[in-house]
This record gives structure tokens, sequence and C-alpha cells, in this order.
């Protein structure tokens, strides 16, 4: 954690005062505790993957996530470390003419309330 945030302090966007703290919430938070552990990794790892998309889909490329691979084969083919988890591949390039339209969501109101 200590050197994940380094660059932050070094940057000047982050006091050093605050590394230790933040540190110490997240080993109370998710040491001891893999299940917890493995969710905040399908968390980050599933919003990562959506700015992946937005920002390419921004440059015009077609985007799309993959999920039903095997996940240690990727790991593998990938040399991912031992607490490393593949969450999804996603697939990037140029749609093809003729390629399905997006398919029927359900409407915002249906999915969304405001209150």
């Amino acid at each position: 954690m200590k050197e994940r945030l380094r660059p932050s302090v070094e940057a000047g966007f982050m006091p050093a005062e605050m590394v230790a703290a933040w540190t110490q919430a997240v080993e109370n938070t998710y040491s001891g505790n893999p299940e917890k552990q493995r969710d905040e990794a399908v968390r980050t790892a599933t919003l990562g993957a959506a700015f992946l998309m937005f920002a390419a889909e921004a440059y015009g490329l077609a985007t799309g996530p993959m999920v039903g691979f095997e996940p240690t084969a990727v790991a593998r083919q990938f040399s991912l470390a031992a607490d490393e988890i593949p969450v999804m591949l996603v697939a990037v390039g140029y749609a093809r003419e003729g390629n399905w339209p997006q398919k029927p969501r359900l409407p915002v109101p249906r999915v969304l309330e405001s209150i």
C-alpha cells in the first residue's frame, strides 16, 4: 500500500502523513478476510474495465466485456501473481459493418429511482 501511494505523495496530491492512516484503514478492513479482498478486487477491476471501455469508445473503438474464460489459463498466460485474479476480459477494436445493433435495454425509470 505504501509503495502504491508514494507517487501521489511525490506529486503533491497526498500529504505524507496520510499514508500511515490509509494503510492502517486498509489493513483493518481487508486483512485476514479473503472474501472481502476478492469482493474489492472484483469491484475495482469492474470499474477499471468500465472506464477503459468509455475511453476506448471516446476514441471511436467498439468494446465488449468478455466472461466465460478459464481464469487459471488467463492467469498463467498473463503471468498474474498469486494475489491477482482475472475478473473479465475486454475486447477492443473497430466494429464491423453489419454488426447487430445494441440489444434493447430496460427503460431508465425501471432500473433507477430518484429520491
